[in-house]
């Protein structure tokens, strides 16, 4: 098949849309989504200090990528990547390697805290230890946790992470499955603003994880194909066969649930908004959940 704009050979059909892209085509259809969310979200706007969570996967570095290109003119734009190691051998420090070098190549300012050092331990320890949660149910809060820390005390005033279509429409079917209505309205991206939390922005908000892939490949972004070796565990993964189901026998669903997923979060968190009485961070109770999870941990570790 040619492409629907020009006569080239198509290399992507978007099944949701019902057209066919060769790869110049594909990379302007992705570009002018992701600029067009960037608008939205307000993410470049005048005076920010914008810090982008780079993993080294292929979303996160897609992410730092166009937003390095479209801040390129703008003066009043400081850019900054932070990488979060949670002390996974061979994985995370491939990352890293990887995040170190094109962020240098990029000319883009880089930051990294440690699980080590913020929370007292690595998942390659807690790995193995018995315990009540699943391996990513400690990572992910204590990531969370420390991504907003450094982006606060970098002063940013936006933290852009690279979560895509799938991700999003993954997270309201969880939050729908939960009955987790509290945290479905304070799923990013933000458009209220809490003191102590730094709001989140999605710039590939709209787009498919198969073709963030696809653009990384097209462009030579560089990322790491390894997964984590704990990420069998999670919950998600669930969730991820329930979206690509939905999407495979009704194109366009996973757009679908995004949207119910922005209507329902519109209303205000159903819980208060405090700050811990331990570390100071925002929750909706007396104590956030990093906390109890290192009072937890302080029985395993």
């Amino acid at each position: 098949m040619n492409c629907h704009t020009c006569s080239r050979k198509s290399i992507y059909f978007a099944r949701y849309n019902g057209r066919h892209y060769c790869s110049t085509h594909f990379l302007d259809f992705v570009e002018g989504r992701v600029r067009k969310e960037i608008r939205r979200q307000g993410i470049l706007a005048h005076n920010s200090t914008v810090c982008v969570a780079v993993s080294g996967g292929k979303d996160s570095m897609t992410a730092l990528t166009l937003m390095k290109e479209f801040s390129r003119e703008r003066r009043d734009i400081r850019l900054i990547a932070i990488t979060v190691d949670e002390g996974i051998t061979g994985y995370r420090s491939e990352a890293l390697r990887l995040v170190e070098e094109y962020t240098d190549r990029i000319g883009v300012e880089w930051h990294c805290r440690s699980f080590n050092d913020e929370a007292g331990f690595t998942m390659d320890r807690l790995a193995p230890r018995e315990r009540e949660r699943t391996t990513c149910a400690y990572c992910g809060v204590f990531r969370r946790s420390i991504m907003n820390s450094m982006a606060r005390d970098l002063g940013a005033t936006r933290l852009v992470t690279g979560l895509n279509l799938d991700d999003t429409a993954q997270s309201v079917m969880m939050n729908i499955a939960r009955g987790d209505m509290t945290r479905m309205s304070m799923m990013g991206p933000h458009e209220r603003t809490v003191d102590g939390l730094v709001p989140r922005a999605q710039p590939l908000l709209g787009i498919p994880e198969n073709e963030v892939l696809l653009y990384a490949i097209q462009r030579g972004i560089p990322f790491i194909r390894s997964s984590c070796p704990y990420s069998e565990e999670a919950s998600r993964n669930l969730f991820r066969d329930i979206v690509l189901r939905l999407e495979a026998e009704m194109p366009g669903s996973r757009y679908a649930v995004i949207k119910s997923g922005m209507a329902m979060s519109e209303a205000p968190p159903s819980g208060r908004i405090s700050r811990c009485a331990e570390c100071g961070d925002v929750t909706s109770g007396s104590e956030c959940r990093a906390c109890a999870l290192r009072t937890e941990l302080a029985k395993v570790l």
